[in-house]
């Protein structure tokens, strides 16, 4: 699976920083370059504003950072807001480089639904993020997280930029749904689809930025709602189900559903759907809660007839979706039959077109 790194440039200078905390707004000849962020790239696919890619108005993130001076760390950003205002980013009390540091450090992240703050003594080297209880729901929690970014004294007076490179720490799950071409006389409607067992509950560790790369940990995965179910109306789009499938584009089911990066295990992750099949003649067949556990789906490519066949399993003998990454979009075809359901989904960098195809048969 690829993870695509995502990318938001700001322009940055910081200010001398005394160790009381109390920050110098006063440009000087050892000082002048001001802080002031703006970013090169706006393009950003986000799940936390549906069918948005771009930032909007309100959007933020926190920086935290510190200077060195031979072996002494003080304290400059400690979880300062930059906040877009449609055009351009801000944040209160304008700082400036200190010529005199041997270089800086800076972190970031942006989580808008969940209070994650970075931790660490003013007069230390490091920052870390630590928080329990981390609960995702629906599509209200796409966390960014960067890597370190480091500044040497070169770049202090110039307009060399800060660059933050930014990653989703959640994985992005969508669900369509088509219908095969032998159904085309027929109406395929969708009365009832859900997402069962997933967690949506866990603590959350950001430690050791190694080379500038922060290592994330999600433990003690749990339901905070036992059992969870996803559905159309829980807080993903889109609220309607279809009500006459096509056999040309799949339709959408969930979209932009935010999840908690975790194993998928037998009977726990399971995908349950529900519809009818109305012929020509005004003949209706009803199918009620079909249902698949999601680490079944590999990257067989089934035979359209199978009219011999009884048991979907035995065409599983490729690599399963195994587990939900980080940053990694999983996007799932629901191909329904007259008699059975073509199941597929493609893993994704959350940026970039579907290119993998995984498969489920269901009889």
């Amino acid at each position: 699976m690829r993870m695509k790194k995502l990318m938001i440039l700001a322009v940055a200078a910081i200010a001398l920083v005394a160790c009381s905390k109390e920050f110098d707004t006063n440009k000087s000849a050892s000082n002048s370059a001001a802080i002031g962020f703006n970013t090169w790239a706006e393009q950003l696919t986000k799940a936390r504003d549906a069918g948005s890619s771009t930032f909007v108005s309100g959007d933020y993130f926190l920086v935290s950072g510190f200077k060195t001076k031979s072996t002494t760390y003080t304290e400059v950003f400690a979880n300062d807001t930059v906040k877009f205002n449609g055009s351009v980013w801000s944040y209160d009390n304008p700082r400036y480089w200190d010529s005199g540091a041997d270089s800086y450090t800076f972190y970031a992240v942006s989580s808008p639904n969940t209070a994650l703050a970075f931790t660490g003594a003013a007069n230390s080297n490091s920052r870390t993020i630590t928080a329990t209880a981390v609960t995702f729901s629906g599509s209200n929690n796409d966390i960014l997280l960067a890597n370190s970014v480091d500044v040497l004294p070169a770049n202090y007076k110039t307009d060399v930029p800060v660059a933050f490179n930014f990653k989703h720490i959640g994985a992005l799950v969508d669900l369509k749904v088509k219908k095969t071409s032998a159904l085309d006389d027929a109406t395929v409607e969708i009365t009832a689809i859900a997402l069962e067992g997933v967690y949506d509950e866990a603590n959350l560790a950001v430690t050791e930025y190694t080379d500038n790369v922060p290592t994330v940990a999600w433990t003690s995965l749990a339901n905070a709602v036992a059992p969870l179910t996803y559905t159309n109306a829980s807080g993903v789009t889109p609220v309607d189900l279809p009500d006459d499938v096509s056999s040309a584009t799949a339709d959408d089911l969930i979209t932009s559903l935010i999840v908690i990066p975790q194993t998928l295990t037998t009977s726990q992750q399971i995908l349950k759907i529900s519809y009818t099949i109305t012929d020509g003649a005004g003949n209706i067949n009803t199918f009620t809660d079909k249902t698949v556990d999601l680490n079944l789906f590999d990257d067989t490519d089934y035979p359209t007839d199978d009219d011999d066949e009884t048991d979907g399993n035995q065409y599983n003998d490729g690599d399963p979706i195994s587990s939900w990454a980080a940053g990694t979009h999983y996007i799932y075809t629901l191909t329904i039959d007259a008699n059975t359901i073509n199941f597929t989904a493609s893993i994704t960098d959350w940026t970039t077109p579907a290119t993998n195809g995984y498969y489920y048969l269901v009889n």
